[in-house]
């Protein structure tokens, strides 16, 4: 059985309440909603290679609600290709949940990479964030891409025919 997109949920994971509550607005960061935060957070883990897989998750956030910020759903989808290379089949919409859970494993570990973050540092969560966002914009080596991605940002081999 397929979820459809207005019933799609996006889990939380329950352990990082208070950092998905501290990470907003009404809290110490920069975020306006909950939807954000996990975008985030999913960017973060990501970049750190780290796909966290959790069971009890807090309440659930419609995927209705992500769709409304531009490239979001592009986001979500690509997260999906990249985890499962050479499979177009993991667009299609019979398998958003699977694109979903991929997405909220690494919000997860973009949470928990925060978290550390936090926990190592004596500074507040703002200054945390800027430093993690100056880090990576720093220029990255081509060997830091992915290698799913390296091959498109190496230069052509014009030798062979």
């Amino acid at each position: 059985m397929t979820t459809t997109l207005s019933e799609q949920r996006v889990r939380r994971p329950k352990a990082h309440e208070k950092l998905i509550q501290q990470l907003m607005k009404d809290g110490d960061g920069p975020f306006p909603s909950m939807a954000t935060t996990m975008l985030f957070a999913a960017s973060v883990g990501f970049a750190n290679d780290r796909w966290e897989e959790f069971t009890e998750a807090g309440e659930p956030i419609r995927y209705e609600v992500f769709r409304r910020y531009a490239t979001a759903e592009a986001f979500i989808d690509s997260l999906g290709v990249l985890r499962h290379p050479g499979d177009p089949s993991i667009l299609s919409e019979e398998r958003l949940g699977e694109r979903v859970a991929i997405f909220e494993g690494y919000a997860n570990g973009g949470l928990n990479h925060i978290q550390g973050e936090i926990n190592a540092s004596k500074s507040r969560v703002m200054d945390i964030l800027l430093e993690m966002v100056r880090q990576a914009g720093r220029t990255r080596k081509e060997s830091d891409l992915p290698l799913v991605l390296d091959q498109f940002f190496s230069p052509p081999d014009f030798t062979t025919p």
